[in-house]
């Protein structure tokens, strides 16, 4: 993993990022601290790229991706970030010598695979789930419990968590699932075929229906055109000046393989400073306590409050009905009721907005007016601060510290352009 940040203000662009990269295995882990991961986009020109999740794209470094498009954009100046950004994108898509047919054949297959295995370590789960609830023989329910499983997972590429319908990714034209039914149709079918033959080794009484099987046909499709990304992916950010900005901006997109020609990607988030806008403080990956120094607790922590307080509050109220005289069932069921449905949450509600207020007014906003007006030279200071800020939490909260490392940071302002500065390693 890794920790990155991107500072902005009128002025300039503070991208910073750690040298940590952690690579495991069956029974093997191991963490590097000497990884690049920010990267001028093209030569002379006041803009940078930064990756994290994923250090590869389709086996190939996104290093030497980058470099590659360096060099035929050299001399090239864009209006803007974003012009930037999707011309990256369009690059990897339309570059077959980059990306042949066939490698992108292969790269559908291990995208399939990757959601199949998802699928299978979930079942397992539901499986241990199911033997320890003691609710009968498993082999009895080994193929509902599967059915159970894929059911869910088709579930999550066509809904979103709020229960709205998942739209396609709009980088692809339409007719693309219908273009992989027919191209990939025999190998899906083959890779289905090998998922079911791998957990019948392990549950011999499993059966696979013919409504799964066109399911699991379903997942595989939709795993390459959905806006979902469950599969290994890189999350990429654009920051600096194009040539027609005055102030900086800011794209990050999550890329995962070229599939038909067409790179699988969305835009993640987007910044734009203006002249009367404040300034932008965007962390990347592991952010946990970048985020809780910004706003002074906890994400974890606010959300355990915020539980605590409801079962709280859900507690007292039953407790003082429960004590009331004279009410019947009925009475009691309508107040208690009321109270959890209605009361209960809108005074809940006030009262995480006056701690959001709070936070706001005594951590958040001192912070962001002082990066409003940093120097350029203070300004990656403070990105690189934000950055051993997380290292340090690794190093003393886990075993394994997936952030650290010496740290690379990348100033840009418009009439300097990019400036380098990466500390030296510990020795």
């Amino acid at each position: 993993m890794t920790s990155e940040v991107v500072l902005m203000n009128r002025q300039a662009v503070a991208m910073a990022a750690d040298s940590a990269v952690t690579i495991s295995g069956d029974r093997y882990l191991k963490t590097y601290q000497s990884v690049d991961k920010v990267f001028p986009l093209v030569d002379n020109q006041p803009v940078a790229v930064m990756i994290y999740n994923n250090a590869e794209i389709m086996s190939t470094p996104w290093e030497t991706v980058i470099s590659l498009y360096r060099e035929q954009a050299s001399g090239r100046s864009l209006d803007t970030v974003a012009a930037y950004a999707e011309d990256f994108m369009e690059f990897l898509s339309g570059n077959p010598d980059l990306f042949p047919a066939e490698h992108q054949d292969t790269e559908f297959f291990k995208v399939v695979a990757v959601v199949f295995t998802v699928l299978a370590e979930e079942f397992d789960h539901q499986v241990q789930q199911f033997s320890q609830s003691r609710q009968g023989n498993v082999r009895d329910h080994i193929s509902a419990i599967f059915e159970f499983v894929v059911g869910q997972l088709h579930t999550d590429y066509m809904r979103c968590p709020d229960d709205s319908p998942r739209g396609d990714l709009p980088c692809f034209p339409k007719g693309m699932s219908e273009q992989i039914r027919r191209r990939y149709g025999n190998e899906i079918d083959q890779l289905i075929g090998s998922l079911q033959v791998s957990l019948k080794n392990e549950y011999p009484g499993l059966a696979i229906s013919e409504d799964t099987r066109s399911r699991l046909r379903e997942i595989a499709v939709q795993a390459v055109v959905k806006d979902a990304f469950f599969e290994h992916y890189t999350g990429v950010v654009f920051a600096g000046f194009g040539s027609r900005e005055k102030f900086p901006s800011m794209r990050s997109y999550l890329a995962s393989s070229v599939i038909l020609g067409i790179l699988k990607r969305k835009r993640d988030r987007q910044a734009d400073i203006g002249a009367d806008s404040g300034p932008v403080f965007q962390p990347f990956a592991q952010d946990r306590m970048i985020r809780t120094f910004l706003t002074g607790m906890d994400q974890y922590l606010r959300m355990f409050v915020y539980s605590e307080s409801l079962k709280l509050s859900m507690g007292l109220v039953s407790d003082i009905v429960g004590r009331t005289p004279n009410l019947s069932d009925a009475q009691r069921n309508a107040i208690f009721r009321d109270y959890s449905e209605n009361n209960l949450g809108v005074a809940l509600n006030e009262f995480f907005r006056s701690i959001d207020n709070y936070q706001y007014a005594v951590h958040t906003r001192p912070i962001l007016r002082a990066i409003n007006s940093l120097p350029k030279k203070e300004l990656g200071e403070t990105a690189a601060s934000l950055i051993k800020l997380n290292s340090f939490q690794q190093k003393v909260m886990h075993s394994v510290e997936t952030v650290g490392g010496p740290i690379d940071v990348a100033v840009i302002t418009r009439n300097g352009g990019l400036e380098w500065k990466r500390e030296k390693p510990d020795l």
